[in-house]
């Protein structure tokens, strides 16, 4: 005889049983204690959040002859309850039962008088199943429905179904249970059922069941039958084709080291091993996220996947500007798994694009001076700000340069728009900046950038950080590698002067990544002490073309005939 999976052998008999729904066990319970239970209720949620479980909680205590407790579980109504013998609920899956004629039946039947309890209580399953008409059947009854009935919906996609049947309801969205109540859970059922469940392996299984705590038992009485008395994390990672922290983090470590050959021998590996290379890609994923996630914080509560030593050695691999480049490559990746057959390729391209990724330069520090105080959590920006309090004297001797012959657009030797700027160039644009500058502009793009317009000016202002400013020029940090480039490309540029031009910043816009503009700085703070910054350049602007007067049409014939052959006689005379 085949026995009760775990996941029926555990659901939730009580509302105390519930995991991971307090709002929605707290609203319940006070209806039901209170009497103001609704004809109508509405449970929506992801898979396996307890949405049918707590339809049955519901029915169960509206009808309990104990309502101090209800639901008892002694009573005769809450036995028949859980033996699935009670006259009056009744339970219906729209998936099977979608007609018009299915609702008409149980509309005729809603009519009749309670049998045992004191409501007749109608649980709908994947209510967004039912058809059309059947769902405007339905309707009506929820509109006007009997006084003992009380009608429970359960779905997983609310916006299938019509806005009128969602009005008449009560609705709970039920969410996510969170990966530390699923893992504490399975462990309490794993030491009912007698057998070991590694603290590793029910963290590994409460991710994998991405909130669902059906699909974590199902997955627990998997990895229990094929490990036996002791689930182990390397049991789970064997049956569900996972990499283990270690492999992930070697392989990382040979994509550091641009070490081609064993990568391609750990993909092999994989493969043999039956590793799901699409799941191994969100893998990396999360480990570099959280490798960037240490150096801003250093706050091993804020990690998921990584302990603190493995996130402080991924840290130390490589500045956060290359991880979250090599993000973006395993992103891609993740979406050319769709359109192509080999899986393998595509993580093996991946890797070779991994290996490219430029490592930024890293930061010159700064000379220190016998009585320099080092500064204590103080952000780049404050510290360029405070270095560069000479800076307007150098600004008003560049501004009593006589205008050349173009007018007020001098010739320059640093370009307008740049690809990859050296840090001579960001050092050009740092010893013309000032904090007044910076802080009025900085007003001014908040006003921009805090308004109601979108366009893609404004989409790429929002992934940059304005972190000097001078008469004629801006110089923004991204957080992306893309961002740099696509506001230091041409045409892009150009169009971004002119729209920052419009609204009083007649700068031009220059874009460099983090580390760049470390680098930069430290090598500005190093020549400012040695009082050997370099004289400031002039950041041409530019120039729309003259608009030329249109020719006239007797300029046509002169060019034909010659002028002197040609006379032009007024109309007017």
């Amino acid at each position: 005889m085949s026995r009760l999976a775990l996941y029926q052998k555990y659901r939730s008999q009580s509302f105390d049983e519930v995991i991971g729904q307090d709002y929605v066990v707290r609203s319940v319970r006070n209806a039901v204690r209170q009497e103001k239970v609704g004809h109508a209720y509405l449970f929506c949620g992801p898979r396996g959040t307890g949405k049918t479980s707590m339809a049955r909680l519901l029915a169960r205590a509206v009808n309990c002859e104990n309502p101090g407790q209800a639901p008892c579980g002694h009573c005769a109504n809450c036995q028949a309850s859980i033996e699935g013998t009670h006259p009056d609920i009744i339970e219906i899956n729209a998936a099977n039962e979608t007609h018009v004629e299915d609702i008409r039946d149980l509309i005729d039947r809603a009519r009749l008088s309670p049998m045992m309890g004191r409501h007749k209580i109608y649980i709908i399953d994947e209510v967004h199943q039912l058809s059309t008409s059947a769902a405007s059947a339905l309707l009506k009854t929820l509109e006007e429905p009997p006084e003992h009935v009380i009608f429970i919906l359960a779905t997983t996609d609310p916006q299938k179904l019509f806005n009128t049947i969602i009005s008449r309801c009560q609705r709970f969205d039920f969410s996510r249970v969170d990966s530390k109540s699923i893992s504490a859970h399975l462990l309490k059922i794993a030491e009912k059922e007698g057998f070991a469940l590694e603290v590793p392996a029910a963290e590994k299984i409460a991710e994998l069941a991405d909130g669902g705590m059906r699909d974590a038992l199902s997955i627990l009485e998997q990895a229990s039958s094929y490990s036996g008395d002791r689930v182990t994390e390397e049991a789970v990672n064997e049956i569900f084709g996972l990499a283990s922290t270690g492999e992930k983090i070697g392989l990382l470590d040979d994509i550091f080291d641009q070490n081609l050959e064993g990568i391609l021998k750990r993909i092999r590996n994989s493969e043999e091993h039956g590793i799901d290379l699409k799941r191994l890609t969100t893998d990396l994923c999360e480990a570099l996220k959280e490798g960037v996630i240490w150096q801003y914080t250093g706050n091993p509560s804020l990690l998921h996947s990584l302990n603190r030593e493995q996130a402080e050695h991924i840290a130390s691999r490589a500045p956060s500007m290359k991880l979250l480049d090599m993000t973006e490559v395993l992103m891609k990746a993740s979406d050319r798994y769709r359109s192509t057959q080999s899986t393998a390729t595509v993580f093996e391209l991946a890797c070779m694009e991994l290996i490219a990724v430029r490592a930024p330069a890293e930061p010159v520090p700064a000379e220190k001076t016998v009585n320099e105080e080092k500064p204590v959590n103080k952000p780049v920006s404050e510290n360029i700000s405070e270095a560069m309090e000479p800076v307007p004297d150098i600004q008003e001797n560049m501004h009593a340069d006589e205008p050349s012959e173009t007018g007020d657009i001098p010739q320059v030797q640093m370009p307008a728009a740049v690809g990859e700027m050296s840090v001579d160039e960001v050092l050009n644009i740092l010893v013309q900046c000032s904090r007044s500058c910076r802080n009025e502009d900085q007003e001014k793009l908040n006003a921009m950038l805090g308004g109601t317009q979108m366009n893609r000016y404004i989409g790429t202002l929002r992934q940059a950080d304005l972190k000097a400013s001078g008469p004629d020029c801006m110089l923004f940090v991204c957080r992306t590698q893309a961002f740099v480039n696509r506001i230091s490309e041409e045409e892009f540029n150009e169009g971004l002067y002119d729209y920052l031009k419009e609204n009083g910043m007649d700068k031009v816009p220059f874009a460099v990544s983090q580390s760049l503009y470390e680098e930069a700085v430290g090598r500005f703070r190093r020549l400012m002490a040695e009082k050997n910054l370099p004289e400031p350049v002039k950041i041409r602007k530019y120039r729309k073309e003259e608009i030329k007067e249109e020719p006239k049409p007797e300029d046509a014939v002169f060019a034909f005939f010659g002028k002197e052959n040609v006379e032009v006689i007024d109309e007017g005379e």
